[in-house]
């Protein structure tokens, strides 16, 4: 029933997604590197290499590892297609649920892809800035391959790198017994973060031979992408490998260790408690561990996830080594006061989410949506949440960083125009501006695959095209002006962007300039005037206050998240003292479509 609305998501998430073609020899283009001599493709516009290793396999032994340099190839990397996407829940749809009883991906899934636009130089004399993105899916979905930012490296003449990291528990495993057999780097808990951080040091080794700047690298990213590039400003391990950073719709979240042990249905003492029940030895412990086959894995996940309300996958974790043990917030009040950073959201994130929701609507119908709430429920749903979510992805982390960085800059998307259809409903209202569109207006890539032909016309209505390709123009130049110059103003005419910073905490909306007049809007949010009007909201329900409250007062203090909505002491109005919590972990599940 949901999956076609799903398989809009994903597309709208992911912008694009990547072409079979026929290998065509003629088109070969050579890049002799460190790594070792690679083979792309000669695209027109542009040269592509995809399916770059770098680092081997994290397979076998090498699983729950820090990512391992490969030598220097002896033979030509053939880096025409793209290669497997990490370990993730399979099936085609967008469901964060795991109630899919497949998977997809491979352990082996280390490779990246370069796009570099041609122009009138010499190729090995090109000095390209170089755009490093980071792909989103929860930490838990997703790949470099998923994305087409051709048009934005053709346009704007930067070089764009997209990559895989390991995602779920292959990306973020805590195991005393692991760490007891390892050294250094293997010690962590945050593999996926480290597979990013060695994709950085590829590219610091080996982009100038396609061109690039390894002085000038930009790392930008959505959702879980912005949540590690966040992570990767907070952690020492990060240092020098990047020098800008746009975080788009990312979030502060991290787990402790002894959460990420033994705290969570999914961690590791409970996960593998009857495959090490009669071991006692450490090294035949972690031995054990890594024999297990990844589809076993995966079917313990879906059978635990099944069985308990909130079986929340401890992934960022507070290791001591890439994550400082004092949180996030710790590394970011000490970021390096040189690099120019970026971090926005979206207007209307939460519906991304809602919008899939029998909570709210009628989804008998893949398209067709109509209101079960009443429109001024959902609008407070929406405010809040989405409030919640600028709090904790954007104004709280700048305020971190304001402490030592002067190079701050936040944004809010607030485009809008899908259409209001009297047969699919309004999604002008329904969808807004939700977590992952302000992916096409980086990328400008609109067209949503097989489905666009019935799609495209409810969210990208051709009325909306003049107002959509110029917000889609001046977003690009924004962000490749940070990328070429630390400075989204520079040589353009369009709307003044403002520094964010902590007398000043600013940011520039985004919207259709064509109709609207961008301009920069000071309202920060502040958690305790949002606790006291959703108090008051008559239009939620006394049990949605509670829900709404419950999760606005957990992200007051990144060391005092609960990793479940059960390890909350209490919701912070009295009158949710009438309420179980068992009930309420299960309205939120309902309200975001997880039931």
């Amino acid at each position: 029933m949901k999956t076609l609305i799903q398989n809009l998501f994903l597309l709208l998430f992911i912008s694009s997604c990547s072409l079979l073609f026929e290998r065509n020899t003629d088109r070969d283009f050579q890049v002799k590197a460190n790594a070792g001599t690679i083979i792309g493709i000669d695209e027109g516009d542009h040269y592509s290499f995809k399916g770059i290793p770098y680092a081997q396999p994290p397979v076998g032994d090498l699983r729950w590892r820090a990512p391992k340099d490969l030598p220097r190839s002896s033979e030509p990397i053939l880096a025409v297609d793209y290669k497997s996407s990490c370990v993730q829940p399979g099936g085609g749809d967008f469901n964060f649920s795991f109630t899919r009883e497949v998977y997809s991906g491979d352990e082996d899934c280390l490779y990246l892809n370069i796009f570099v636009p041609q122009n009138q130089t010499v190729f090995e004399k090109n000095n390209f800035p170089v755009m490093f993105w980071i792909h989103g899916g929860a930490n838990i979905y997703g790949a470099g391959s998923d994305y087409d930012f051709s048009k934005l490296a053709t346009s704007q003449q930067v070089i764009i790198v997209t990559m895989n990291y390991r995602l779920g528990l292959f990306g973020w495993f805590t195991s005393e017994h692991l760490k007891d057999t390892s050294e250094g780097l293997d010690k962590s808990s945050n593999f996926g973060q480290l597979d990013i951080i060695k994709a950085l040091e590829w590219v610091q080794s080996n982009i100038d031979y396609f061109g690039g700047d390894s002085s000038n690298v930009t790392i930008f990213g959505e959702s879980a992408g912005g949540h590690n590039i966040l992570t990767l400003l907070a952690s020492p391990l990060g240092k020098g490998l990047f020098h800008r950073a746009i975080s788009q719709s990312g979030y502060i979240e991290s787990y402790s260790l002894e959460f990420a042990k033994r705290g969570s249905p999914l961690s590791s003492e409970k996960l593998f408690e009857e495959d090490i029940k009669s071991l006692i030895n450490s090294e035949d412990i972690a031995e054990k561990l890594r024999e297990i086959p990844a589809g076993e894995i995966y079917e313990r996940v879906i059978k635990i996830s099944q069985e308990s309300d909130w079986a929340e996958i401890p992934k960022t974790t507070r290791d001591g080594i890439v994550v400082p043990f004092k949180g996030l917030y710790s590394g970011l009040r000490d970021v390096d006061p040189d690099i120019v950073i970026v971090a926005g959201t979206n207007r209307d994130e939460l519906n991304y989410y809602f919008i899939q929701s029998e909570y709210f609507y009628d989804t008998t119908f893949d398209l067709k949506r109509s209101l079960k709430r009443s429109e001024e429920n959902l609008k407070s749903w929406i405010k809040y949440r989405s409030e919640i979510w600028r709090f904790r992805g954007a104004e709280e982390p700048l305020r971190a960083m304001s402490k030592n960085n002067n190079n701050l800059y936040s944004y809010r998307f607030d485009w809008d125009e899908e259409a209001n259809s009297n047969l699919f409903g309004n999604y002008q209202l329904f969808l807004g501006a939700p977590h992952g569109m302000d992916i096409p207006f980086v990328s400008g890539e609109f067209d949503l695959g097989p489905i666009n032909f019935y799609i495209k016309p409810i969210i990208f209505p051709s009325e909306s095209e003049e107002g959509r390709l110029a917000l889609n123009e001046l977003m690009m130049k924004y962000w490749a002006n940070i990328a070429k110059y630390g400075d989204p103003n520079a040589f353009l005419n369009g709307p003044k962007w403002e520094k964010f910073s902590k007398d000043k905490q600013q940011f520039l909306i985004l919207d259709n300039p064509i109709d609207n007049e961008l301009s920069m809007v000071q309202d920060p949010v502040d958690i305790d005037v949002l606790l006291s009007e959703v108090e008051s909201d008559s239009s939620l329900e006394i049990a949605e206050r509670c829900i709404i409250g419950w999760i606005a007062a957990n992200e007051r203090n990144e060391l005092k998240q609960a990793n479940s909505l059960a390890d909350i002491s209490d919701p912070p109005y009295s009158f949710c003292s009438n309420f179980e919590k068992e009930y309420l972990i299960r309205l939120f599940n309902k309200v975001d479509g997880r039931d």
